[in-house]
């Protein structure tokens, strides 16, 4: 179940895929445009009934608040479904925060890597950072380089990594390698996301975390309207191969 925004609840109203709220919907939408048709009609042709244009006025105003009633209370309905449907299990929601974390670089400024990195920040526990980019997306490592340095005053060794191609799977495999090689001593504190890269690029980290057995992160936005809004907030699923 989406999050449902108002012009999605409006268009359901107008949908006869639902039947009841289509029908409900004719009626109060043909309530309203006979009153103000009538209203207009009076106008026009200035005759003027006190009474009858003040009777329009209440049709018209009674039709608009109950149409109002019924966007409302449907919206609450689908977005407190949606809070209850989409409250991630304990067992894979990702609670803990490491020392080490190795992410993948989108060129998408959109992208959920300050979601990613915000988890390791929020108790000063995070230490090692790797970004991992490719060329159109190393202007996107930089910044988020001078951004881990503002959002903290503890000494985070950050590192950006070059990958020659955004699509070439065992590069990615052998960059993420290289990293695990480097931290052997301290390998089950690290953390792999693998949210914004390529597919090429998370299928070579899946590949190097399994065969090590470190841990991934996954940024998991909510959807609207069948995509991922960029604007969520998003949780952090752990996954282990």
């Amino acid at each position: 179940m989406n999050r449902r925004d108002w012009r999605e609840i409006f268009e359901i109203i107008n949908d006869p895929g639902t039947p009841i709220l289509f029908l409900i919907g004719i009626m109060i939408f043909a309530i309203l445009g006979n009153g103000l048709y009538d209203l207009l009609v009076v106008t026009i042709q200035r005759n003027f009934d006190d009474e009858g244009n003040f009777t329009y006025v209440i049709i018209i105003a009674t039709a608009s608040l109950l149409l109002l009633a019924i966007i409302f209370v449907l919206w609450l309905w689908f977005n407190l479904r949606w809070k209850r449907r989409n409250r991630l299990p304990n067992n894979i929601k990702l609670e803990q925060t490491y020392p080490i974390l190795i992410i993948f670089v989108s060129a998408n400024p959109k992208a959920s890597e300050p979601i990613a990195i915000q988890h390791h920040l929020a108790d000063d526990k995070l230490q090692k950072l790797w970004l991992i980019a490719s060329p159109e997306s190393e202007n996107r490592a930089k910044s988020l380089f001078d951004w881990v340095k503002q959002r903290t005053n503890q000494p985070i060794h950050v590192s950006i990594l070059l990958l020659e191609s955004a699509y070439d799977i065992p590069q990615a495999y052998r960059t993420i390698v290289s990293i695990f090689e480097l931290i052997a001593d301290q390998i089950d504190q690290a953390i792999v996301d693998i949210t914004s890269g390529t597919k090429q690029m998370s299928a070579g980290a899946v590949l190097a975390c399994r065969e090590y057995g470190v841990p991934m992160q996954y940024v998991l936005g909510e959807l609207k309207g069948g995509k991922v809004d960029e604007n969520s907030a998003g949780e952090l699923i752990k996954v282990q191969v």
